[in-house]
């Protein structure tokens, strides 16, 4: 469908009403359910609870993913009785944060019975068997439309042909799909905002942030409308929306997981690849989803795979080693470029004094100039001018959303289009910055007691907990992990406490950018908002990271 200049606006309304109303039968009957504005109800988590039983607050909230697949399996608790409850939260949680972008729960439903037929008389399908699984928009799922926030993309579903490889996989695993979740207009942006849903805001407070690409996703998650879900990351899109509420995530390498026929802004761009994420509320679930997936063998239909399966051995030598106190991490905690709030040093300083107390080696990471990596990701941000964007966008006629604007302007030409000499140019600048890191990395074998390089290391997810809408501005700390291809479990390590958390006056920045992102922070504004961290490891070892963030995790509840 392809919208005329004067009517998009009327085409994202329609859009509005038809999810609106696919949701409304699973809202509330006595459509009491009136949510205030956020004004009045900034955390919007605890709101939805007094409309459900116990029983779908056990299967909503009292059970990780692993273990919700496990009682579906042996027939403890039925597929549809969990994707009931969860389509019921999702729908709800909508209503508070405008977080979905599709939502199919009467297909799910159907779907769910199917597999509780099949249970009683085969045994579970698969190893994701009943469990329910949002997705972010750009999964290309059958029936479904995917509009990447685009007006002009809406009016066309996709078939059994055009629906992405890794959705496939879920499917013949036995999960259930039953919504996609909001994304910013092009997934360019850090912020989940665009001209057909709208702004999708953070459930911990309602006047900030979800953050982006993923911010749908990671909205729907916190408010436990989704037990786990898949996100994509370029830059940012997993890592910081996980960060700003409280949750896990994963972002492996370029190659690990499948992005075949996944729907994408710039498609053959390869400077900087974007990689399919894992989100969740448990670290082990981001575990046990990889370990599904890669059971699939998705080399055999995407070329772009490494034909890498899970080992398992990778997995438990890691935590071997963290049980015997064989670990060192490199801390890093500022990058020179921004200077993180308060909140983010001391979840910083937390997780060091955790992993201290636990016996682990902890080294402070010195390495080559981050500012280069966050320059050659600023150049191919911008690459093609802002080209595919905005004839995205031209197609219905909508306006960019400010997010995009601030970036690639309002109109086309508002950056330049680099040629192909400067794009080679850039990608020798990026093979160069990982070359160094690598090179550095390899010498801190000189600086730790094991005589070895560190295994992982710990940064900031993000300078901020989370941003006012309009004032997200700098992905550098998730971003030189995009450059360098290296996987990222964030952590959730503690929330603002304005009791804690003072702003102080600084006489130094950095840059202007520094000084505009210090000014930011207000400790009541953000105050109980989550704060993650980043644990990093090497390039295509995600069991070894996982462990890795599964340890952090387990020392900062020992020491809390």
């Amino acid at each position: 469908m392809n919208a005329s200049p004067t009517d998009w606006q009327t085409v994202g309304h329609r859009k509005r009403d038809e999810i609106q109303a696919r949701i409304r039968p699973f809202l509330p009957a006595d459509n009491n359910f009136r949510p205030p504005p956020a004004e009045e109800l900034q955390d919007a988590r605890e709101y939805a609870r007094g409309y459900l039983d116990d029983t779908e607050l056990h299967l909503t909230e009292g059970l990780t993913a692993t273990e919700l697949t496990e009682r579906i399996a042996d027939g403890q608790i039925s597929a549809k009785q969990a994707v009931v409850a969860f389509c019921k939260r999702a729908a709800m949680a909508h209503q508070l944060t405008n977080c979905l972008s599709e939502v199919f729960f009467d297909d799910a439903i159907r779907r769910a019975e199917e597999l509780d037929r099949h249970l009683a008389s085969h045994g579970p399908v698969g190893p994701l068997h009943g469990l329910p699984v949002s997705l972010k928009d750009q999964f290309r799922v059958d029936g479904v439309e995917t509009s990447l926030g685009y007006v002009s993309w809406l009016g066309q579903r996709d078939t059994e042909t055009s629906e992405s490889l890794i959705v496939q996989h879920l499917k013949a695993m036995g999960a259930v799909l039953y919504a996609k979740t909001n994304v910013p207009t092009s997934l360019m942006a850090m912020e989940t905002n665009n001209n057909i849903i709208g702004y999708t805001v953070n459930p911990f407070n309602r006047l900030l942030s979800s953050a982006g690409s993923s911010g749908g996703e990671a909205a729907l998650l916190a408010m436990r409308g989704s037990v786990i879900g898949l996100g994509s990351d370029f830059s940012a899109s997993v890592r910081l929306p996980c960060s700003a509420q409280g949750l896990y995530g994963l972002k492996p390498s370029h190659g690990r997981l499948s992005y075949l026929r996944v729907a994408n802004s710039m498609e053959g761009q390869d400077l900087n690849n974007s990689v399919i994420g894992i989100m969740g509320h448990d670290v082990d679930d981001l575990a046990f989803m990889t370990r599904s997936l890669l059971s699939r063998s998705p080399w055999e239909d995407d070329p772009k795979v490494a034909p890498i399966p899970w080992t398992q051995a990778k997995f438990d030598d890691t935590l071997a080693r963290g049980a015997n106190q064989r670990l060192t991490f490199g801390v890093l905690r500022c990058d020179g470029v921004v200077q993180p709030h308060p909140p983010v040093a001391r979840a910083i300083e937390e997780v060091v004094q955790a992993l201290q107390a636990w016996g682990h080696e902890v080294i402070e990471w010195s390495p080559p100039n981050h500012a280069e990596a966050f320059d050659i990701l600023w150049n191919i941000f911008t690459s093609d001018g802002g080209r595919d964007i905005h004839t995205a966008l031209q197609a219905s006629g909508e306006d960019p959303i400010p997010q995009i604007a601030a970036v690639y302007g309002s109109k086309p030409g508002h950056l330049p289009m680099k040629s192909l000499h400067e794009t080679w140019q850039i990608s020798t600048r990026r093979n160069d910055f990982q070359t160094s890191y690598l090179r550095y990395w390899k010498s801190t074998a000189e600086l730790t007691r094991t005589g070895q390089p560190v295994d992982f290391i710990l940064m900031p997810t993000a300078p901020t907990a989370s941003f006012r809408p309009g004032q997200a501005l700098y992905p550098g700390y998730t971003g030189v992990v995009s450059i360098l291809d290296l996987p990222a479990v964030d952590v959730p390590a503690t929330r603002v406490q304005a009791s804690q958390d003072e702003w102080h006056h600084r006489d130094e920045f950095f840059n202007d950018f520094d000084r505009q992102i210090w000014m930011q922070y207000d400790k009541n504004v953000f105050h109980n908002v989550p704060v993650g961290v980043q644990v990093v490891g090497r390039r295509l070892e995600e069991e070894r990271v996982l462990a890795g963030g599964r340890l952090v995790a387990e020392c900062l509840q020992k020491v809390s």
